[in-house]
């Protein structure tokens, strides 16, 4: 995948994602190491969470919506950068921001009408990760709160970046985002519903890179899953050997973008890490798509996202595989 430009920003130190065999350490022993070190304790909560408000108020929440949506202005969202996770060939791994140009040996299309099921349900999101101004994209889902968007977990939360917790804040939704218009209203994140899981937010572990937030409903009153069709249904423990139809807004672009692609294999750097490995499909996204979802069948099941890109790999896109263990835990009860 290409290298994007040099990057303004990189939050923290990188992190060291170690996926080599270390001279003189068999990697069955390094595999059990992995799994002690990144492991919740017993007992510990399957995810984690933006540090809660104090005893937050309907009032109160109403009022922290409305500063969101005050914040992001017109220009605040064409200035901020994307946000992702990359990878270099021996296993260095960093959150970096930067407003790249999508690379000319890209595979993904414009999608000619995003305001229209199955597309409706993808859409960008924007956030605020320390003093960083930044976007990703995600997907509306189909829960019986009508209000979950899921997306990459370094897009809620830096995954321990330089030894510290980042959660992101004022985080909005904003379903088939054209141009800078939203067809079906914006959705704020709510304060105290910001979720990540443990093994990524406490162990920057890439099989568990994902990331979750409820909604406020639009200015109209609507939720976000009724507003875009019903949203999309997770799909969990499927074969792997799956048709991705994969979304997300790469680079500067002003449109929603799509690519199909098949399952093209595991990724071998993530075998040594607690849980199962990531895949990859057949699609070069360039950096913006972090949290953009993987749909499969009719459109109607997500069953992926997009995670990470390696360094020098111009034409594979990693993510994590959906099972119980991994988003199934994430969204339980959301």
């Amino acid at each position: 995948m290409a290298v994007p430009p040099p990057c303004l920003f990189i939050l923290g130190r990188p992190m060291r994602l170690h996926r080599t065999t270390a001279r003189g350490i068999p990697a069955a022993l390094l595999a059990l190491l992995a799994t002690l070190a990144l492991a919740p304790a017993a007992g510990a909560a399957a995810r984690t969470h933006a540090p809660l408000a104090p005893s937050p108020t309907l009032a109160a929440e109403r009022a922290a919506a409305a500063r969101v949506l005050h914040y992001w202005t017109p220009a605040r969202m064409a200035s901020a950068r994307s946000l992702d996770l990359v990878l270099d060939d021996s296993g260095y791994a960093s959150i970096r921001a930067d407003r790249p140009s999508p690379a000319a040996s890209a595979s993904f299309l414009t999608v000619p009408t995003p305001e229209a099921p199955p597309y409706s349900v993808n859409g960008r999101i924007f956030v605020k990760q320390g003093a960083l101004r930044g976007y990703c994209s995600g997907t509306a889902i189909n829960t019986p709160t009508r209000q979950l968007v899921l997306t990459a977990g370094h897009c809620v939360n830096n995954g321990h970046a330089s030894g510290h917790t980042v959660w992101s804040q004022y985080l909005e939704f904003v379903p088939a985002y054209t141009a800078g218009k939203a067809p079906f209203g914006k959705y704020v994140s709510k304060r105290s519903h910001i979720y990540a899981l443990r093994q990524w937010s406490k162990g920057g572990n890439p099989d568990f890179d994902l990331g979750a937030f409820l909604t406020h409903p639009n200015r109209q009153g609507v939720n976000v899953a009724d507003a875009v069709g019903g949203g999309a249904t997770i799909a969990l423990g499927l074969s792997r050997r799956q048709r991705f139809r994969s979304f997300g807004y790469p680079g500067n672009v002003k449109r929603m973008q799509g690519c199909t692609a098949p399952y093209i294999g595991d990724d071998r750097t993530s075998f040594p890490f607690a849980g199962p490995p990531t895949l990859g499909i057949g699609c070069h996204w360039a950096p913006g798509a972090s949290g953009g979802g993987w749909l499969i069948g009719d459109g109607s099941q997500i069953d992926g996202l997009t995670s990470y890109l390696h360094l020098g790999n111009r034409s594979h896109t990693f993510g994590p595989y959906f099972a119980q263990e991994t988003v199934g835990k994430l969204v339980r009860g959301l």
